[in-house]
């Protein structure tokens, strides 16, 4: 799953009760985005935004909606210190803009 405005390392940090991962297992210590989501289209930003949820055949309805609550709030809190996020808000088209490289 993707969320815009948030950075996946971030949203993984705060989920750290829940089995969940920046890409495949082969592939969660790179930084570089998923090339299996690139190759589906996703751009870079979306791509980082990006977490992949683990579920078994035992988990439970009570699990998943623990999930949900936690990822809703973890992702209000993270939007909320994001600039981006704001700059969305107010209307901005951040695809206009030309960011300064390093």
């Amino acid at each position: 799953m993707s969320f815009n405005y948030v950075e996946g390392e971030s949203l993984i940090m705060a989920l750290k009760d829940l089995a969940v991962s920046s890409g495949s297992a082969c592939t969660s210590a790179s930084l570089e985005p998923s090339y299996v989501l690139r190759a589906l289209g996703m751009n870079d930003e979306l791509a980082h935004s990006s977490i992949r949820f683990s579920l078994g055949r035992f988990t439970t309805e009570e699990e998943i909606d623990y999930t949900i609550d936690l990822v809703r709030k973890s992702i209000g809190r993270l939007r909320d210190l994001s600039p981006l996020w704001e700059m969305y808000k107010q209307g901005v088209d951040l695809n206009s803009i030309e960011w300064a490289h390093h």
